[in-house]
């Protein structure tokens, strides 16, 4: 409550006599002219005693001008379920209709008594208080709610201004000086003609009508400060009593009308006596002024503050989104920086808004408690995970979630952090981790649209890439020159000879999908990457060198998990939302994240890899995840360079979900390692990534149909034909790379032939005939030299001729 002055104990001295004096000359005369509720001409206040107050009527704005209150703004999950609240000043704007009697009956009794008399100035108030003032040490509150609803408003509009003209208008709302009361008082009176003219004058006791007055006090009871960070009676009714300011009896609104005296003095939360104290004085006033009996003021001051209270305690930001505090800090990223908000998302946080958002909370529970079972929050491993899970055929985000705690702070508590594993650092994220085998999806979803198949043959061997044979057009010739040759190796570190496309996403062949990348452009396999999702966690391009094809660069479980949902939707790509709508608190649209879908890749394709990563589910690197009750799943394990990071990328026809497990802040290879306190020889992506997926995906997916995934498509056999290479003169291994290399399959006749022309063991002919045309497949025949000639053919059995016989003549007869 404003006051003319401080008290203070002692006795008056000279100046303040003095001052006192000047005052009351001074508001005397001020107070007689806002009696009749008439401007007081500047010409009118003489003598160099009073110069300070000369012309400020003149230069003040005929009219008060009210900006939008600072409100509270909610995240709502798709549920409706509350997720956090977020404010600058806890408050939330409700009309007089939905605010107690009690409430309006009592704050009019303690803060101003003669409201429904006085025209926005108390002049028989004021008068009485300068008298006060002057003749002993107390100093009562001469403003009436008018004039503290002005010095509210003007604080309010001060506190938006950017700095440093914040800090000045601050002060000059809050000064204590003849000058700001005269301002106030000359805002009440013009406040109060203004609603006067536009509501009516006249407060009648029908309760549809309207009047100025009422519209000051239901301003005044939504502004009005009522605890230490608690802004209008609802949002106090709603913390204090856990119910809406309309259910206030006469014992909590005491409470509420007391605190706004000093409303860090007396919140019951901070200062629980002396709020009851000051509550015990209001419900005095209270009988005192016949709005309760003697008996009913006897039981409310017996009746401890304590035993009143229901505390509700707001979700204050992120850090109280108890189920989903890193998807809640996505949400406000999104908000603050997506250009669909056209840069108006933070001055909506403020201004009191309603956000809708695509969050499934059953599903969010099911994935923390399945992450935090692997590796509990702040274990001593130092590792973490994550998962991201979205709806395939809109890409709205159902989950977002990790093992640790949420701490925004510039020192978080163990086992808590303010990084969300799950984005990109744009949006709050780390730094990415590696994919690993995740992205060979989408080489092979570049092998199938440059025209290869399926079952074409690629040579799995372990062999060194010279760098000149790699393409990449959009770099020009030779664009790896001088670089040095790439050496990728299995898990095993073996050879794997000769198998499909397919069989080695089957069985996340790395050799062989390197060598499916030397057969393609790797500005393709670049382009196809951006088209499908695929970004840099750190924002930075994408780097087109042959280690891509394997994983290399650090990417977010949301990016991937965005990857897997066009595979999902048969090659329609829907981008993340998180969004749906953000609202006014009256229901007015502000704006949302639409679910768009494009069409980027066809459907062949995108059938065609989801038949591959089907198969890994099926006897591949994913067999171990395979879910419960035979529900059809199609999948891709992933393991970084020295089992650094595990990852697994899957999804059924209902839902997509992406895990990730690692060292979250380094690389760290998990080998011979303990985490979770379980020890591992050495984690891989379906080590420990792929069971949290089984996990959530049986737990999530429980008592929804099993619903069929497509086939294999037509037509991705191989359609490719290629010309046979002349491996005549090479060694059998050089040999068996150039026609695989080529993407025919080789076999070997297990007859050599002698040669003398080229050296033993190389190839000394071949079928079909180089330079000849053959389909995709096709199995060109070897066939090997050796330097033994044959040996000559065994001589044949010893014929002894027979004598010739010269018959006798026959006799004539």
């Amino acid at each position: 409550m404003s006051r003319l002055r401080s008290s203070r104990a002692g006795r008056l001295t000279l100046i303040e006599l003095l001052g006192s004096f000047v005052a009351f000359i001074v508001l005397s005369i001020v107070a007689g002219v806002l009696l009749s509720g008439l401007a007081i001409p500047a010409a009118t206040i003489a003598g160099s005693a009073t110069k300070g107050g000369i012309g400020l009527f003149d230069e003040m704005p005929a009219e008060l001008q009210f900006g939008d209150l600072p409100q509270q703004s909610n995240i709502y999950a798709a549920d409706g379920s509350l997720i956090a609240q977020f404010y600058d000043q806890n408050r939330v704007i409700v009309p007089l209709e939905d605010i107690s009697p009690w409430l309006q009956q009592a704050v009019v009794a303690v803060e101003d008594k003669r409201f429904w008399k006085h025209n926005g100035v108390d002049g028989e108030g004021l008068l009485r208080a300068v008298y006060i003032n002057f003749t002993s040490t107390n100093s009562p509150g001469a403003s009436t709610l008018t004039q503290q609803l002005v010095k509210n408003t003007l604080i309010q509009a001060a506190e938006q201004l950017p700095e440093p003209d914040r800090t000045k208008a601050v002060k000059e709302a809050t000064q204590v000086s003849v000058a700001r009361k005269l301002r106030e008082a000359r805002y009440a009176l013009n406040l109060e003609k203004y609603f006067g003219d536009l509501y009516g004058r006249v407060c009648t006791a029908d309760p549809k009508a309207d009047c100025g007055k009422e519209r000051i006090l239901q301003q005044y009871l939504n502004v009005a400060q009522f605890g230490a960070s608690v802004y209008g009676v609802e949002t106090a009714s709603q913390l204090y009593f856990g119910h809406s300011a309309k259910e206030d009896t006469a014992l909590e609104a005491a409470t509420i009308v007391g605190i706004t005296k000093n409303p860090f003095a007396y919140d019951p939360l901070l200062k629980p006596k002396a709020s009851q104290d000051r509550r015990d004085t209001v419900l005095l006033t209270m009988r005192q002024q016949g709005m309760i009996s003697q008996q009913e003021y006897d039981e409310y001051v017996a009746t401890p503050i304590a035993d009143t209270l229901h505390i509700n305690k707001p979700k204050m930001s992120c850090s109280a989104a108890v189920d989903a505090p890193f998807f809640c800090d996505y949400v406000t990223k999104v908000l603050t920086s997506d250009p669909i908000f056209a840069g108006q998302g933070k001055a909506w946080l403020k201004q009191g808004v309603n956000i809708y958002t695509t969050l499934d909370v059953t599903k969010q529970r099911i994935a923390n408690d399945v992450l935090r079972s692997t590796i509990p929050q702040g274990d001593s491993s130092g590792f973490a995970d994550a998962m991201v899970s979205l709806d395939p055929s809109t890409g709205a985000i159902l989950v977002m979630a990790q093992d640790t705690g949420y701490d925004p702070s510039d020192k978080p508590a163990p086992g808590t952090t303010s990084l969300n594993y799950s984005t990109d650092r744009e949006y709050g994220g780390s730094r990415g981790f590696s994919p690993g085998s995740t992205f060979k999806p989408i080489v092979l979803a570049t092998w199938l649209e440059d025209g290869h198949g399926l079952d074409e043959i690629i040579g799995a061997d372990h062999r060194k890439w010279d760098p000149a044979s790699w393409k990449a057009s959009c770099l020009g010739p030779h664009p790896f020159a001088g670089s040095k040759p790439w050496d990728p190796a299995n898990s095993d570190g073996q050879g794997k000879g000769q198998m499909t496309a397919l069989s080695a996403t089957q069985g996340s062949v790395n050799t062989a999908f390197a060598a499916m990348t030397n057969r393609l452009d790797l500005c393709h396999i670049r382009d196809m990457a951006l088209k499908l999702g695929f970004k840099r966690a750190d924002g930075a391009d994408f780097e087109i060198v042959p280690s891509a094809s394997l994983g290399t660069q650090n990417a977010s479980p949301l990016t991937m998990a965005s990857v897997a949902q066009v595979f999902a939707n048969d090659g329609l790509k829907c981008s993340p939302i998180a969004i749906t709508k953000v609202e006014t608190v009256d229901g007015k649209l502000l704006g949302g994240q639409a679910s768009t879908c494009t069409q980027v890749i066809t459907q062949t394709v995108a059938r065609g890899v989801k038949y591959g990563m089907q198969q890994v589910m099926l006897g591949g690197t994913g067999s171990s995840a395979r879910l419960a009750g035979g529900r059809p799943s199609a999948g891709k394990t992933g393991t970084s360079q020295d089992n650094m990071h595990g990852w697994f990328m899957g999804f059924t026809a209902q839902l997509v979900t992406v895990t990730w497990e690692g060292n979250p802040t380094q690389d760290v290879p998990q080998q011979n390692i303990w985490i979770g306190g379980v020890h591992y020889r050495s984690v891989f992506g379906a080590t420990i990534s792929g069971q949290n997926w089984k996990h959530f995906m049986d737990a999530a997916l429980a008592g929804q149909p099993n619903i069929p995934l497509p086939g294999r498509p037509p037509g991705l056999g191989g359609s490719w034909k290629g010309v046979v290479p002349d491996v005549r003169g090479l060694s059998a291994l050089d040999a068996e790379h150039a026609i695989n290399d080529q993407g025919f399959s080789w076999s070997v006749n297990p007859v050599p032939t002698y040669s003398n022309i080229v050296p033993e063991g190389s190839v000394v002919s071949q079928w079909p005939p180089a330079g000849s045309t053959a389909s995709a497949s096709a199995t060109v025949e070897i066939t090997l030299a050796t330097s033994t000639p044959p040996a000559p053919p065994p001589p044949g059995p010893v014929v002894t001729p027979t004598p010739k016989v010269t018959p006798s003549p026959t006799p004539t007869p």
